[in-house]
């Protein structure tokens, strides 16, 4: 959850009324997930077409360190594969265990295999 949120005058929001004063708060595992703007939004999609998420900001609160991230992803994400070709997951995709949260969207754990080796070290 972001931090709560008072409007000073009355606004309409989503259908709904919110009076001046009263408590707005913001789950952020909710961005990105919309099912009006994203198809299956559950579901990883290295190649969604629709690239203009809320991941790293926006406008004025736009991350400084975004370019740094996409390099670091790309970079840890080409080494892997390339260092593990046969990587994949170690049970189906319905079974991953999910952290229980109001405030973040997380794996408690990602259990892997290597189909070209017994051991991942």
């Amino acid at each position: 959850m972001a931090i709560r949120r008072f409007p000073v005058e009355r606004i309409e929001m989503g259908g709904t009324s919110i009076p001046p004063g009263e408590t707005v708060m913001l789950c952020l595992a909710s961005a990105n997930r919309d099912p009006d703007r994203y198809p299956d939004p559950d579901q990883f999609d290295i190649f969604r077409q629709d690239k203009t998420h809320l991941s790293l900001g926006q406008g004025l609160h736009y991350c400084l360190g975004a370019s740094l991230a996409r390099m670091e992803i790309e970079t840890a994400l080409a080494t892997l594969l390339r260092r593990f070709p046969g990587l994949g997951l170690a049970t189906r995709v319905e079974e991953l265990p999910w952290r229980t949260s109001v405030r973040s969207r997380a794996l408690k754990a990602l259990l892997v295999t290597n189909s070209q080796s017994s051991y991942i070290g």
